[in-house]
């Protein structure tokens, strides 16, 4: 009788806890398994595949921030020297990046532009920005389209002459960026690639 009550109470409590000894043991064997090497093998290749259809646009993506970055970095350079000569009343200048520590202007606007204040003829440094190496290519022209050196603003915020700014990149004009400034001193960014700020189409190298 004894027997059988212990037997009984074994048996009962493992049906009233729902204990299976012999799955309980396989569930956990099952569930420390983890993934096996195929199943690893076949998510390795979706991740891969997935990167490879995402690693273009990304790019893409890249290369537009850079020149969205530097039509809107010269824009706050030619916004900052007309307001720092009608602040200041006296003219300012932006061309293009010279030696270091120097207030004469460079050649090159793809490597960069200053801000250099010049009451009087002494000029002084107002900002230095260096563009990135192997960046885009920005370049400087006139309403007749000649090679500009500098843009200057005077005491009352007026340009020295109209300029169109030109941003371009290995892809050419179809991506291209356009600032542009008038005689009144007023700036503009073209808002659509490959368009000028003010109308027309635009073409790189």
């Amino acid at each position: 009788m004894q027997m059988y009550s212990l037997h009984c109470h074994t048996a009962c409590a493992s049906r009233a806890f729902g204990i299976r000894g012999p799955k309980v043991k396989a569930a956990s064997k099952a569930a420390l398994a983890g993934f096996t090497l195929i199943e690893l093998l076949i998510t390795t290749t979706i991740v891969v595949i997935l990167l490879s259809l995402a690693a273009p646009a990304f790019q893409v993506m890249v290369m537009n921030n850079r020149l969205t970055g530097l039509a809107d970095s010269l824009v706050n350079a030619l916004n900052y020297a007309r307001g720092s000569a009608l602040k200041a009343t006296v003219p300012a200048r932006v061309c293009p990046v010279g030696a270091p520590g120097s207030t004469a202007c460079g050649t090159d606007w793809s490597a960069g532009w200053m801000l250099v204040s010049d009451p009087d003829g002494s000029p002084s440094l107002l900002q230095r920005s260096s563009a990135p190496v192997a960046g885009p290519a920005l370049s400087a022209t006139d309403v007749n389209g000649h090679s500009l050196a500098s843009v200057s603003f005077d005491s009352h915020g007026l340009a020295s002459t109209a300029a169109h700014f030109k941003i371009c990149d290995a892809r050419g004009a179809a991506y291209a960026r356009s600032v542009q400034t008038v005689a009144t001193g007023f700036v503009q960014v073209g808002s659509t690639p490959g368009q000028a700020a003010w109308g027309g189409a635009l073409t790189c190298p």
